[in-house]
């Protein structure tokens, strides 16, 4: 990997923690919903979905799991999928179903977030093991 320089350090750890505060505040969210609807807390919605909003609390939470201990490439794929897919399914549920109470501009700026991130924040290859 190419020598960062400090600025770069900064900004990409200013990045990364962009990405634990988002997927923090996503993690407290869900499961306050839990805490205040009980096990089934999206049982308004269809089952598919219900289940997709019920496994952000751990998704959530494992997007900053992995990127708190530098599992870099494996959080930021997996921030990627949860966010396009988080968008993409909320968006169904409004424009669909008619489901509202999904902040939409702001997830939507959260995924152009990560998206335009990615490529900067991703490792240029696998650290070599130490002799």
């Amino acid at each position: 990997m190419a020598p960062v320089s400090s600025a770069q350090d900064w900004r990409a750890r200013a990045a990364l923690a962009v990405y634990i505060v988002c997927f923090g505040i996503g993690a407290v969210n869900h499961a306050r919903d839990f805490v205040v609807g009980g096990l089934r807390p999206y049982r308004w919605g269809p089952p598919l979905l219900e289940a997709f909003w019920t496994s952000l609390i751990v998704l959530d939470s494992l997007v900053i799991v992995l990127l708190l201990a530098r599992r870099i490439r494996l959080g930021l794929s997996l921030a990627l999928a949860v966010m396009i897919a988080d968008v993409a399914i909320n968006s169904y549920a409004w424009l669909r179903l008619g489901l509202v109470g999904f902040n939409l501009p702001l997830q939507a700026a959260f995924m152009g977030f990560a998206l335009g991130t990615t490529p900067f924040l991703w490792p240029d290859r696998a650290p070599r093991p130490q002799n």
